[in-house]
């Protein structure tokens, strides 16, 4: 769980290129790991580089916030969720069940909604999260239905907000210029916080002919791993036939 990372395009290919611009390639990328607090890993997680930040709400009065690229990848930003890894029971302070887990994901989502009252998303500077101060009222943004300047680091669980707070001032001495960056919303959907269970056929426990696949299985997280799992489940299928 975490928000996600938004900059300027030309930002990242500066840093990972020493050029702005490069004739015949798309975008420059980035993939980002650190261990920096020494509890929990923070990385960044499905990259989109000239792509947009998108509302991914599933349900209403929930607000929520992914990512996408075009094939061409040439829009102005570039962003990537980032993430900490942490077990849903350290979060509640207490062993939960896969039912509590998602309650409790679900209650973050909407707490999300109530803070701006609509699909907007909040947000801040990375160099105000990690100070903890509003830095900016008004953000550049490839988010199609607005920003508003909030404290995230109020919002999100102050454990996940220590881990990305150590995790950020790693990625800044990683890629230069990324400071200048803001975080947008809530990133809850990187993976299931349960996971289906699968007979040895690859089929659903309890369902004679359904396949559950991908990141909603619990099996995968981002679109290479969730595509290995689809193939999979078509590996199964196509050996019983």
């Amino acid at each position: 769980m975490g928000s996600r990372m938004e900059h300027r395009q030309e930002i990242i290919n500066l840093a990972q290129w020493g050029h702005e611009k490069l004739p015949g390639v798309k975008a420059a990328e980035y993939r980002l790991t650190s261990q920096a607090d020494g509890n929990h890993p923070v990385f960044s997680f499905c990259m989109f580089p000239g792509g947009t930040v998108v509302p991914a709400a599933a349900y209403p009065e929930t607000n929520i916030v992914n990512g996408m690229s075009y094939y061409r990848r040439n829009g102005p930003f570039a962003n990537a969720a980032c993430v900490t890894g942490i077990h849903p029971d350290e979060l509640a302070g207490k062993t939960v069940s896969p039912m509590e887990a998602l309650e409790w994901v679900e209650q973050m989502e909407r707490a999300f909604y109530e803070h701006t009252g609509n699909y907007r998303a909040p947000a801040c500077s990375i160099a105000g999260f990690l100070k903890k101060q509003n830095q900016k009222s008004t953000f550049e943004s490839s988010y199609p239905l607005g920003l508003v300047a909030a404290p995230l680091w109020e919002l999100l669980p102050e454990t996940i907000v220590n881990s990305m707070q150590a995790g950020l001032t790693d990625f800044i001495r990683k890629i230069k210029g990324f400071e200048t960056g803001n975080l947008l919303g809530l990133e809850s959907k990187t993976s299931l916080p349960v996971q289906v269970l699968r007979q040895p056929n690859g089929r659903c426990e309890g369902f004679e002919n359904l396949f559950i696949v991908g990141e909603g299985s619990g099996y995968a997280g981002g679109i290479i791993l969730s595509a290995a799992d689809g193939i999979k489940a078509a590996v199964w299928f196509a050996l019983e036939e």
